[in-house]
């Protein structure tokens, strides 16, 4: 038991509720506009000073409902979600923060670092159940998705995963109430804080120190609605010549040597055709560079993007992770490389992105690229970008995104955005950008210089995260459930 008259404002009150709907707005209005990320910074303090004081569980249930409607309710509107959809997201949210804000209050009670531990161990669990329990867009639900915006803050993660974040945002808030309210943790809740921003900020500096190894200049092309009139059709000449021939020359003219093109620009009737994508075969040779194309193959009905370059079709990928609104066929979700000048080239499409499964064998095997054609939709375009620039800097590769109805963008291996462009306010256009790699294209494998050929790589990873996953989820699993049943038993005893 803790002595209450050790801390400061112990009374509760009947607004106290008010401070879980603000905690979960604070949450929220960094998913809606990313620059205020460091908002979360004190997101957890109104509920951190309510619960240290709360005894009723019919208040808590209460603080837990109004924190979860903060937060996912103003968001439904937004993303202009199909009914079903939004009623089944808003319930999954506000019943996952009643729970936290429920086991959050038998734990902060405790005080000190070891509580605050705990606080940040639950944070952890939460935020990855959000994303994997009901998995419609993976890590576009995460709870600190939008830090992305901030990508030096967060170099961290290529250590624990984006739920890295997460762990402290909730320790240093935690550690910062108990600090003010708990004369007898002052002192170590004081220290904790600044060990914990002395570590995070040493990690930071570690991970980003160091140059380049060598450097690839990139393009993407992306537009907004396909389909709409003749020349905004790439499946038809004037279409085609306007959306695709003539940025690839442009791209091909700045010394790109890799070029990428949205989520199915075009529909195959059958890929073994060898008429099929004939014209980008015939750009590449003549030009003398490199695409990455989607397409769906209607013969097998896969969405796919294929590898093309002076030699012809070098290599193709089926996306694996399909949208709730897609019914065709998934691929395997195996990793396929291709080497262009030497430099490790993989694929995924679109969904892929917003999960770490693929993205994380990709930096096993020491990927330097990820082309990633994306077709998006104006309300949930900007999410679906925080969310895949997490996965360059988790396993440290560079990413060249090309999106019809959404936003075209080349990423560096560090997360920072090289270039971009909305097309859904820009319409048509190409960006190109020199994307840096921070590991020499021959290290840790043979034969990667032979151009345009399929090639499998052994394991060797980049980053910690690559290689173990969620690891770091485990281990505030094991703490959090250990903690918790040695508060139980202290209560018992």
């Amino acid at each position: 038991m803790i002595d209450a008259s050790e801390d400061i404002c112990c009374a509760e009150s009947p607004r106290d509720p008010i401070a879980g709907f603000l905690s979960g707005v604070l949450l929220m209005v960094a998913g809606v506009f990313p620059v205020l990320s460091p908002v979360h910074m004190i997101a957890f303090v109104p509920l951190l000073l309510v619960l240290r004081r709360t005894t009723s569980w019919r208040r808590r249930l209460h603080i837990g409902l109004l924190m979860g409607l903060g937060f996912v309710a103003p968001q439904v509107p937004l993303l202009r979600l199909p009914a079903p959809i939004a009623v089944a997201l808003v319930v999954y949210f506000v019943v996952l923060i009643i729970a936290f804000v429920c086991a959050s209050s038998f734990l902060v009670r405790g005080g000190g670092i070891w509580s605050s531990l705990a606080f940040a161990a639950l944070l952890v669990v939460l935020d990855w159940v959000a994303v994997t329990a009901l998995p419609m867009w993976g890590t576009a639900q995460s709870f600190v998705r939008p830090w992305s915006w901030y990508p030096k803050a967060i170099a961290f993660t290529s250590i624990t995963g984006i739920t890295g974040i997460i762990f402290i945002l909730g320790l240093t808030q935690s550690l910062g109430v108990a600090a003010v309210l708990q004369r007898r943790h002052r002192t170590g809740s004081l220290a904790g804080l600044i060990a914990t921003l002395v570590v995070v900020a040493g990690v930071d500096l570690a991970v980003l120190s160091g140059g380049p190894s060598s450097h690839l200049k990139v393009a993407a092309v992306g537009w907004e609605q396909v389909g709409t009139d003749g020349d905004a059709d790439p499946g038809t000449p004037d279409g085609f010549r306007r959306l695709c021939e003539e940025p690839l020359l442009k791209a091909a003219r700045l010394g790109a040597r890799l070029i990428v093109f949205p989520e199915t620009a075009f529909h195959v009737p059958d890929e073994s055709d060898p008429a099929a994508l004939v014209q980008f075969v015939d750009l590449c040779r003549e030009h003398d560079t490199h695409v990455a194309v989607g397409y769906f193959n209607e013969r097998s009905r896969e969405n796919r993007v294929a590898f093309i370059g002076p030699e012809g079709v070098l290599g193709r990928y089926t996306k694996t992770h399909l949208t709730p609104f897609e019914d065709y066929a998934r691929g395997t979700g195996e990793p396929q490389i291709v080497a262009i000048d030497g430099v490790k080239i993989g694929a995924m499409i679109c969904q892929d992105d917003n999960y770490t499964d693929l993205s994380r064998k990709y930096g096993v095997q020491r990927a330097n690229v990820l082309a990633i054609p994306t077709n998006d939709w104006e309300p949930v375009r900007k999410a679906h970008l925080q969310s895949t620039i997490h996965r360059a800097i988790e396993s440290r590769f560079a990413i060249v995104r090309a999106a019809s109805n959404g936003i075209s963008a080349i990423i560096s291996p560090d997360g920072e955005r090289l270039a971009s462009l909305d097309h859904t306010l820009h319409d048509a256009g190409m960006i190109v950008a020199d994307i840096p790699m921070y590991n020499r294209p021959s290290e840790g494998t043979s034969g990667i210089r032979v151009p345009g050929r399929l090639h499998t790589f052994p394991s060797g990873g980049r980053t910690l995260y690559s290689q173990f996953g969620d690891w770091f989820v485990s281990a505030c699993g094991i703490f959090f459930l250990s903690y918790s049943v040695s508060r139980f038993l202290k209560t018992l005893s």
